[in-house]
């Protein structure tokens, strides 16, 4: 085996490949290391300048968009969800426990409508009363914490 080795050493065209891949890698490495050609910056000045136009357009609807949400108030003794009543409202702090009388059909709306006016709902028991069901809530103001 030793034989071998020193033979293909020893002989020229070894040489040269091994020689030929040595500069072939080193050269592999040296293009990897160079920085890429810098792009043509007019198309960039295109974008940053459509960038410029839309970010006041989006912060004035983002702005719209939080004024609408703050529309809605909370308020307990009118309810707008139909099929919903109200049996009970015990206020604690900035929130309360609120007792009602719903329909399983308004039960979504009901929580659509909390979440509008920013009250959160941190327990509540459904359970069937009568002709109604029977539910209960403990709500808690969003910018309360």
């Amino acid at each position: 085996m030793r034989v071998n080795i020193e033979r293909w050493l020893t002989d020229g065209k070894i040489l040269f490949a091994l020689s030929i891949v040595l500069a072939l890698i080193v050269g592999a490495f040296m293009w990897l290391q160079t920085s890429p050609p810098k792009i043509h910056s007019g198309g960039s000045l295109r974008i940053q300048e459509q960038w410029r136009k839309l970010l006041p357009l989006q912060a004035s609807l983002n702005s719209t968009r939080t004024d609408e949400a703050k529309t809605e108030t909370f308020t307990p003794l009118d309810l707008p969800v139909v099929g919903a009543v109200l049996v009970s409202w015990r206020p604690v702090g900035r929130g309360g426990e609120m007792l009602l009388e719903v329909n399983w059909q308004s039960v979504p709306a009901l929580f659509s409508w909390l979440a509008r006016c920013g009250m959160q709902a941190t327990a509540f028991s459904l359970h069937p009363e009568k002709q109604a069901l029977q539910l209960t809530l403990q709500l808690e103001a969003e910018d309360a914490e």
